[in-house]
């Protein structure tokens, strides 16, 4: 008997936990997105000299690939106006790279959640959620850089 006890108790214990607590379910994305997300990682699928220093790198996130000025700055998805498609802005931080002033907008765009896992914008390459919990966004999206097609996972989290 304490044994089939022991057994049943294991079961329930795994079917009561869950991995994805934190996942955001497909019906709840377009709404999850909204707010302001920074930096957590950025990498190519393939190793890249964006800076012209000689070294390729995958990791562009942890090594001087990209600015500072361009690794801090925030992420805003907003919904749109009724009727309208949502809003898409990135903003300098602290940091500005000289272009605008600091916690200015650097790039608008408008884009619509396509099946929960595309978000298609008006004036940038769509980008295909990898992985989406209520505090972390994994997006890919294609690019050009150093002269070559590559892929590019940026993840974000929640600020």
């Amino acid at each position: 008997m304490g044994k089939h006890l022991l057994i049943f108790g294991m079961i329930m214990g795994l079917l009561s936990c869950s991995n994805d607590d934190d996942g955001v379910s497909l019906d709840d994305r377009s709404e999850a997105l909204f707010g302001q997300w920074e930096y957590e990682a950025i990498e190519s699928d393939t190793a890249v000299d964006i800076n012209g220093d000689g070294t390729v790198n995958i990791d562009l996130y942890n090594t001087n690939e990209i600015r500072q000025c361009l690794k801090d700055n925030l992420t805003f998805f907003n919904e749109g106006p009724s009727g309208e498609k949502n809003e898409y802005r990135i903003n300098e931080n602290g940091l500005s790279c000289g272009e605008v002033d600091p916690f200015s907008t650097v790039e608008m765009d408008k884009y619509e959640l396509i099946n929960n896992e595309i978000l298609r914008f008006e004036n940038r390459n769509d980008m295909v959620i990898i992985e989406f919990t209520k505090d972390r966004l994994v997006v890919e999206q294609d690019d050009f850089l150093d002269d070559q097609d590559v892929v590019i996972t940026y993840t974000l989290k929640r600020s």
